[in-house]
């Protein structure tokens, strides 16, 4: 998995708020820590990509996409393991859905904290949007669009998380309705017409 997509993307640098960044620490401490209920290598670990594999396999297919960025991976389980789809073994996610490349990007942990520079034809971001702040949310979605040629792909819970911060706050930050999630992302329609648009929701804590 590395770069090798032809067009180098110049924009400029998103700005985030402060709440932002102190987040993506206390997720730091997480991936390094764990939580009350999980080790640190259970924790995020990318597990929660499992039941959207074969969506997104279809998804690429139909968009005849070669490459992807994983925004917001965790600890990117399923790309670095031999999985079982089908009782048919692959060497891991990405020789299963036949990429040429695969970009994996978390803030939080060191090894896929280097920024994606390049365009790919799809972004997938699962079970991220709800921990950003809501200042930063719309700067978040806008910047996944500039990184698209063809497609996005998000999956966003809309309830309450199992797990707090040592502050005590919910770890889920953004939570809005499935309604109030497509008006804004209808917005981004107008904005970005040439990207498709795949939302899903799901009420996993």
């Amino acid at each position: 998995m590395h770069n090798n997509y032809n067009y180098i993307l110049k924009m400029p640098e998103t700005k985030f708020s402060d709440n932002y960044f102190e987040i993506i620490e206390k997720y730091k401490n997480f991936h390094a820590n764990g939580t009350k209920k999980l080790s640190a290598s259970q924790t995020f670990a990318g597990h929660s990509l499992v039941k959207w594999v074969l969506k997104i396999k279809e998804i690429i297919q139909y968009s005849n996409s070669k490459t992807i960025i994983d925004y917001g991976c965790g600890k990117a389980f399923l790309y670095n393991n031999k999985i079982s789809i089908k009782k048919h073994p692959y060497k891991n996610l990405q020789e299963f859905w036949n990429l040429e490349d695969v970009f994996l990007y978390d803030p939080a942990v060191e090894k896929y904290s280097k920024q994606p520079l390049e365009k790919a034809d799809g972004i997938i971001c699962t079970d991220v949007i709800e921990h950003i702040p809501e200042e930063d949310v719309q700067a978040f979605i806008d910047n996944l669009f500039k990184l698209a040629n063809k497609f996005v792909f998000f999956v966003i819970a809309t309830i309450p998380a199992s797990k707090h911060f040592d502050d005590g706050r919910n770890i889920h930050l953004c939570l809005k309705t499935e309604k109030e999630w497509e008006g804004l992302f209808f917005k981004f329609r107008k904005i970005y017409p040439s990207i498709d648009q795949y939302i899903f929701f799901n009420d996993n804590s």
